[in-house]
């Protein structure tokens, strides 16, 4: 029993109703459209939720609360450390005043 080539025309049909109960794009001289882009999901709603909604820093307390005196105890040890530092001559230098500039006035 011989089986029954069908047609290009008959092909192209039946492309096209696959296409349309499938949801997707009938193209059939293979143009580019851009379509592969256009099914992408949406960044937006990610990019929205990639970052965490911000915390509050005890910055921003002191600048609600400044009558409270409050005193952030990090940022306090800090500066302490810049200052012992720069008292044994290890801190950083004044602005224009590194290797660089040593180097352009010779």
């Amino acid at each position: 029993m011989a089986t029954q080539v069908p047609s290009a025309a008959r092909l192209t049909q039946l492309a096209q109703l696959t296409s349309k109960i499938f949801g997707t794009v009938h193209n059939p001289t293979a143009a580019r459209t851009g379509n592969k882009i256009l099914r992408q999901r949406l960044l937006g709603p990610s990019m929205v939720q990639y970052n965490p909604t911000p915390l509050i820093h005890f910055r921003d307390l002191k600048a609600l609360y400044p009558d409270l005196g409050l005193v952030d105890m990090d940022e306090k040890a800090r500066l302490d450390e810049i200052n012992r530092r720069k008292r044994r001559g290890k801190g950083a230098p004044k602005k224009g005043q590194g290797k660089r500039a040593s180097n352009k006035k010779k």
